[in-house]
């Protein structure tokens, strides 16, 4: 065989991540608070750049409005529909990007105060709230010796989100490096703070607990709560016979426990409480839909023309000059990123609120089938980038606060020659269901199969089932016991 050497020129197409690109497509999935800090952090960076947070008073060139139209046909595609709207060259004269800043009605005025209001509130009183632990570190700098405050104080930090100590005291006592008896002394002083039935080791001994503080607690107390599982069956003619109490009796004293607060430290759980902003405002106008970015958290990024002017009449080095022209060109690249990174966000909200158009004026149970590939089609886009823009993002619309998640949902088939139905949709037809029923003859999952049958909605029983966990929705023997229960406390 012979071996040789030779010089062949070879062409061949591949993609290529640019350090740009992947920039871009890293905005694409930031939402507006996110983008906020990253445009923060460029500003710090690039001395070319003025970002200005405020919302600019709208021109005439800025005064874009967009109308979904109001007579839109639920299974017809309004964008093949008005063949005029050509997504890619025109879009930006139909979606408004000014927020809030034209055509406000009374209405709204009052919606946005109130919010402002109702934010304003919140974050004052999450800021202010004291904390659990420094609640009960408070407690403990009071009424604990000097030799024993340090390690009291360590114990909250074992406690569980529900105010219970869960953790073995064994385990507590080798990593505090502290005698186990000696751990557990401090426990026992340590149940005596407020909240009442904080370090409780479980369930039963927080609502005992809480009946000693009534002063309540007696044999029979203790007794019945050891059969609390026979409590939530209600099978009340069993606690009878095991604790020997009269019916009368026995549902007096059920009353008194569900009174009681079985996780005590509940009301301390707001601390990590995160005030959601919307990206996207959906709004109903006199012309239709209207879609809006939400420019109360979306930065402008402009750029400092005097500045760029006044540097580029000074006669600088290569070197600085280097400089200046790479950051100029950095500000101006991301300016048109961000704006393009708008652009597309819109574009995709537009085709959801087109393709759900029944669910912006219905509601849930209005929710269509909606896949990636049918955004990503309508847009000339790919599945990816939709994916990617929907990541994260919220939504404001007349029936809540949604991730653009929401709008994408599996397809059920139906039992009659119509539409498919949106997994969604059938969620919350089975709530309805659910929620209207007879509380003391529950459906079963197999009744609620046939009752959607006859409604045109083909679906199993496991998959209902697997729907009513979805939703925390107990089984039908537990909500029949539970509606048992009920009656036998409203009676007593």
């Amino acid at each position: 065989m012979k071996i040789n050497q030779q010089l062949k020129i070879k062409q061949n197409q591949s993609i290529v991540m640019t350090p740009q690109l992947q920039q871009a497509i890293k905005l694409l999935q930031l939402t507006n608070i996110e983008l906020t800090e990253y445009v923060e952090n460029a500003k710090l960076e690039n001395p070319f750049i003025k970002e200005d947070l405020n919302i600019k008073k709208s021109t005439k060139k800025d005064q874009k409005t967009f109308d979904v139209f109001e007579n839109t046909k639920q299974n017809e595609d309004s964008l093949k529909i008005n063949s005029d709207l050509e997504m890619n060259n025109s879009f930006d004269t139909h979606i408004s990007e000014n927020t809030f800043e034209k055509n406000k009605t009374t209405n709204q005025n009052n919606f946005d105060s109130k919010n402002t209001f109702l934010s304003e509130v919140i974050e004052n009183t999450v800021s202010n709230k004291i904390s659990l632990k420094e609640y009960l570190t408070n407690q403990i700098t009071l009424s604990f010796e000097k030799k024993d405050k340090s390690v009291a104080i360590s114990l909250i930090d074992y406690l569980h989100p529900s105010g219970w100590l869960i953790h073995p005291v064994e385990t507590i006592a080798e990593e505090l490096n502290k005698p186990p008896h000696y751990i557990e002394e401090i426990i026992q002083h340590l149940q005596c703070l407020e909240p009442v039935g904080i370090f409780a080791k479980n369930l039963s001994e927080c609502l005992k607990i809480q009946l000693q503080e009534k002063g309540l607690l007696d044999d029979k107390y203790k007794m019945l709560i050891d059969n609390l599982l026979l409590i939530t069956k209600g099978k009340i003619k069993t606690l009878q016979k095991i604790c020997k109490i009269e019916n009368d009796k026995i549902i007096e004293m059920i009353k008194i426990i569900k009174t009681l607060n079985p996780k005590p430290a509940e009301s301390f759980n707001n601390e990590q409480l995160i005030i959601s902003e919307p990206d996207i405002i959906v709004t109903k106008t006199n012309k239709g839909w209207k879609i809006d970015l939400n420019k109360s958290t979306l930065p402008t990024i402009d750029l400092d023309e005097d500045y760029i002017n006044e540097i580029s009449n000074l006669n600088l080095g290569t070197d600085d000059n280097y400089f200046t022209n790479n950051k100029i060109g950095e500000a101006k690249w991301l300016q048109k990123a961000v704006d393009q990174r708008n652009k597309t966000i819109l574009k995709v909200a537009s085709v959801i609120l087109q393709k759900q158009i029944g669910f912006f004026k219905h509601g849930f149970s209005h929710m269509k089938p909606l896949i990636l590939k049918d955004v990503a089609d309508a847009i000339g886009m790919h599945e990816s980038t939709v994916s990617r823009v929907t990541n994260s993002k919220l939504i404001l619309t007349d029936w809540g606060l949604l991730s653009l998640k929401e709008f994408f949902s599996a397809s059920i088939p139906s039992s009659e020659e119509s539409d498919k139905h949106a997994a969604s949709a059938v969620r919350e037809a089975l709530k309805k269901l659910i929620y209207s029923e007879v509380s003391s003859k529950p459906l079963s999952d197999e009744k609620i199969a046939d009752v959607l049958s006859n409604q045109g909605i083909d679906v199993a029983r496991r998959t209902v089932a697997k729907y009513r966990d979805m939703l925390s929705i107990p089984s039908s023997a537990e909500r029949k016991r539970q509606s048992k229960l009920n009656k036998l406390l409203s009676i007593g």
